[in-house]
């Protein structure tokens, strides 16, 4: 896989998790399966983004609730 399809997709990942207060690991997965269908089916998206929405929901669906959570509070914690 190339570098920045991973790249990208942990920065989608990243957008993902910080995008709202989620209450389960399913509504997590609800919102990036959205943008992954949506991204997937743009014809204006190169492969490449395709691909890294792509990833990035396969590496959400790797994590429980907990690790989640642990990333968000990270990635809070730069905002401060």
């Amino acid at each position: 896989m190339a570098s920045k399809v991973v790249d990208f997709s942990f920065k989608i990942l990243e957008e993902v998790l910080m995008l709202k207060k989620y209450k389960n690991k399913e509504e997590v997965i609800e919102v990036a399966e959205t943008m992954q269908r949506i991204a997937t089916s743009n014809k204006n998206y190169s492969q490449n983004v395709k691909d890294s929405y792509k990833e990035a929901y396969r590496k959400l669906k790797t994590l429980s609730f907990d690790e989640m959570n642990e990333i968000i509070s990270i990635l809070s914690s730069y905002d401060d």
